[in-house]
């Protein structure tokens, strides 16, 4: 109770000066904020921003710009065309008559041999066959075929020679806008046929000044003092289509979108036309200074709008996100509660009372509602219109009111309600429910009476504080509790869930196109309901949990308000997508439940600054991965794909960025190398360094994501080859085994033929050496036959010698063994006898005589014993053979 009572306090008291307008951008194509015409702007296919100015031409990516001038080649510093050819290449048209384009990051300037015009370049359009058509300021139309250039003039049918516009129709043809009527050129071959349509035709101004296609082939264009037109080349009928005053100007350039017009004038700034309602819309210098003398329009692929003015570039996201703050009659900014009225007015309260704004031709109207009442003092804090037309009007601490709008008539209700702080209502055909601090209250509206029947927790609530009370599409009413959770009343009677919820503090509920309920809890973001509890909404994630308000949109999505600004949840693909920066929503901050739809859909949220209001849904575009360049080995080349490196080429730096102009600077990349990287890297860098890679086949992936969630994210890629060394090539492989094969089979063939002169040359030696070893046979034969004889000759005197030796022999031996048997018996003997003599006394000379005696007996038996033990190995020696 405190706390909804302080917030109630807070966000009444805050003030500021109100004016309607989307949030715009304003950029700087020069250093000092210098002024700079913008004559065209042009988005190509990879998503390059450019611009066509007095100063040049730039180029921009959303964070940074190139400029290029004379100095870079242009004929002419004024540039007033811009287009793209098939192949990519960027073409410039001057004030000066040339034309130019880019070619291998080059600027050449295009030449004919018929000539070029003198006059300034209008317009420049490539067909769909690929010819490049260009308009002029005083020298008609021309085109480029089959290398020739052909001129379009007053002989050819062309009814003015000033041509402003050029557009190309579904079927092919050309229509050009001119001083005399819009013109259809139908090419055949090499010859154009020229078809006007002007003031004999029912033109209502012949001064054509801009074209468009719509999505159902009819020509829009603008003209000089009658605004847009809408011409069917079938039925060749003019519509006019936007309601167009004097005071507006001329046109100077439009746009067609599928849902909306935007068109700029001369005096007035911008006009807004939605084609489904019909309504217009006015954005004027004077709330918003950056829209003065615009030159240009251009929506980009991101639904961005570009306006390009004499002082520069604006971007806005459209009308997607719009601020109202022109609400004067009230000078408090802060909104506390809304509702739209049957007439589609917005009917609003601040502290300084309840408000009443309607739209007329683009202008606001805005009157106090309650003024010269008793209730004139009284702080509104909740509205809601039933379906008779009356505005309902909760009081803080005061009750209900119940208003006419048409005749002013105020119903009071105090008295009825048990708590006159009446915090939210809502209804469903006849019923109407209040949400108070003293329980809910439902109200039957019978006629003028009304019957009130207080509902409280006696009755079965489980709380009496109720912020929000909510019914779905099956009749089930809902109350959000402040620290009770929720209740749910059906024809069972209550259903408590306070048990699901950690801080059981409840504000708000909303149901999905599959009929789920969500719920808004305190600091904890989103609650659904699964058929028995509330559960954490965790798939989806919100960049901030504290939602001041939410609501479905007509397709059954949810649209939170936070204090981070908007997020957007697509239920089907569980994706949020933020809204922050791109649009200014930092500065403002939701105040509870203060939100209502209007007849067509558009979603307002009541805040400290103001209101701010959505078309609902969001445009399906996401963020667009580009690869910008590549660095190889400090060496900057754009990346050409399919690119083949050498072995030592091998240090590649990646450069890439995503396309989002709404919010640049907070983009997510995730990228990959397959091959290399084993998984998704996540950066908020721009670049990525690969150093020393294998030889391989590579490709990289890089995905871009305004957010943390890459579930729906783009995805580029880029293939490029590093070439092994060619010693590790399957060329040089190949080669190297041919080299050997080759050798191989040289050296086997020459081997054979060696081999066969070998044997041929063996074959002969061995035949002439086997005639002459059969004559050595021959001869050896004959030797041996002679030694044969003369060795059985030779065997005979050996045999015949041999018995003689023997015979020898045996002799000798008998004769030794005589010899040393019968010595040995003498010899001893005179030892013996020596030995006697020498024991008897003997003079000297006969010892002397006697010694002599002995020693040649000694030598005598010696040489005995020789000759016997000579016998005895003669005999072993005979006996071992």
């Amino acid at each position: 109770m405190k706390k909804l009572l302080i917030l109630l306090i807070l966000i009444i008291f805050s003030k500021t000066l109100w004016s309607q307008t989307p949030y715009f951008q304003k950029y700087s194509l020069l250093k000092k904020n210098e002024a700079v015409q913008v004559y065209r702007m042009f988005q190509d296919h990879a998503g390059f921003m450019w611009y066509g100015t007095n100063r040049g031409l730039f180029k921009f990516d959303g964070l940074r710009f190139l400029h290029y001038t004379i100095a870079d080649s242009l004929p002419d510093d004024n540039v007033t065309a811009l287009a793209e050819d098939s192949l990519g290449r960027l073409w410039m048209g001057h004030r000066n008559g040339k034309i130019s384009f880019f070619a291998n990051n080059s600027i050449v300037q295009f030449k004919s041999e018929e000539g070029n015009s003198n006059s300034e370049i209008s317009d420049l359009l490539f067909d769909k066959k690929g010819h490049l058509w260009f308009s002029t300021r005083g020298d008609g139309l021309y085109y480029y075929v089959k290398n020739r250039l052909y001129r379009l003039d007053e002989e050819d049918n062309l009814p003015d020679l000033f041509v402003y516009d050029l557009m190309e129709d579904n079927n092919g043809s050309v229509w050009a806008g001119t001083d005399g009527g819009v013109v259809r050129c139908t090419l055949k071959d090499t010859s154009a046929q020229i078809e006007v349509f002007n003031s004999d035709n029912g033109l209502p101004d012949n001064i054509i000044k801009k074209l468009a296609l719509d999505d159902k082939n009819s020509i829009w264009m603008a003209t000089e003092d009658n605004g847009i037109l809408e011409f069917n080349p079938l039925t060749k009928k003019w519509i006019s289509k936007i309601k167009y005053e004097s005071h507006y100007g001329t046109i100077t350039d439009f746009i067609i979108t599928k849902e909306e017009v935007w068109a700029s004038t001369s005096q007035l700034g911008l006009l807004v036309f939605d084609r489904k309602n019909e309504q217009t819309k006015i954005y004027t210098p004077r709330t918003t200074p950056a829209l003065t003398s615009i030159m240009s329009i251009l929506n980009d692929t991101e639904g961005n709008i570009w306006i390009g003015t004499k002082t520069g570039v604006t971007r806005c996201n459209g009308d997607h996100i719009e601020f109202i703050i022109d609400l004067n009659g009230s000078q408090n900014s802060n909104v506390l509660a809304m509702t739209f009225d049957q007439t589609n007015a917005l009917w609003f309260s601040t502290s300084d009372g309840l408000f009443k704004r309607t739209v007329a031709e683009g202008n606001a109207t805005i009157k106090n509602q309650l003024v010269g009442t008793k209730f004139q003092q009284y702080t509104i804090i909740s509205l809601y219109t039933d379906p008779y037309g009356y505005v309902w009007a909760g009081l803080f601490g005061e009750g209900l009111l119940r208003i006419n709008p048409q005749t002013n008539k105020i119903t009071y209700l105090t008295k009825e309600l048990r708590n006159g702080n009446v915090l939210n209502i809502t209804g469903r055909g006849n019923i109407v429910w209040l949400a108070t601090l003293g329980g809910g209250v439902k109200i039957t509206i019978q006629g003028e009476k009304l019957d009130v029947k207080n509902y409280t927790h006696e009755d079965g609530l489980i709380s009496d504080y109720i912020y929000q009370v909510f019914i779905d599409s099956k009749d089930r009413v809902w109350f959000a509790t402040d620290g009770k959770g929720v209740d749910m009343l059906d024809t069972q009677g209550f259903h408590h869930f306070e048990k699901d919820f950690a801080t059981k503090v409840v504000y708000g509920f909303v149901e999905d196109s599959k009929s789920a309920i969500w719920a808004n809890v305190q600091g904890e973001g989103l609650y659904k309901f699964d058929a028995t509890n509330f559960v954490p909404v965790s798939e989806t994630k919100l960049r901030d949990n504290s939602i001041s308000a939410f609501t479905s949109t007509a397709a059954g999505n949810i649209i939170v308000m936070n204090e981070l600004g908007i997020d957007f949840i697509n239920v089907e693909l569980n994706k949020v997508t933020p809204l922050t920066n791109e649009v200014n929503m930092t500065t403002r901050k939701g105040n509870l439940n203060s939100i209502a739809r209007d007849r067509y859909g558009r979603i307002y949220f009541g805040t400290d600054a103001g209101v701010v209001s959505c078309s609902g849904e969001i445009k399906n575009a996401s963020p667009k991965p580009f690869i910008d360049k590549l660095k190889i080995l400090n060496h900057e080349s754009l990346p050409v794909n399919n690119l083949t490196l050498a072995y030592d080429q091998n240090n590649v730096t990646i450069s890439y960025h995503g396309f989002w102009y709404q919010n640049p600077e907070e983009l997510n990349y995730k990228y990959t190398l397959i091959n290399y990287d084993q998984e998704w890297i996540s950066t908020g860098d721009r670049s990525v360094t690969y150093s020393s890679l294998p030889p391989g086949d590579y490709t990289f992936h890089v995905m871009v994501s305004a957010s943390d969630d890459f579930d729906n994210a783009l995805e580029t890629t880029y293939h490029f080859v590093i070439k092994p060394p060619f010693w590790r090539t399957n060329s040089f492989y190949a080669g190297t085994l041919m080299l050997i094969v080759f050798v191989g089979y040289s050296y086997l063939k020459f081997r054979e033929r060696k081999l066969i002169r070998d044997k041929r040359i063996l074959e002969e030696k061995v035949v002439e050496r086997t005639r002459e070893i059969q004559m050595k046979t021959e001869e050896i034969n004959a030797q041996a036959e002679e030694i044969r004889g003369i060795n059985e000759n030779l065997e005979m005197l050996v045999q015949e010698r041999t018995r003689e030796l023997e015979k020898k022999n045996k002799a000798l031996e008998e004769s030794a063994f005589i010899i040393a048997h019968e010595l040995r018996a003498p010899v001893a003997s005179i030892l013996g006898l020596i030995n006697l003599i020498s024991k008897t006394e003997l003079d000297n000379k006969e010892k002397e005589i006697v010694n002599h005696m002995s020693d040649s007996a000694e030598k005598l038996n010696s040489i005995v014993r020789t000759i016997t033990k000579a016998i005895e190995r003669g005999d072993s020696f005979t006996k071992s053979d």
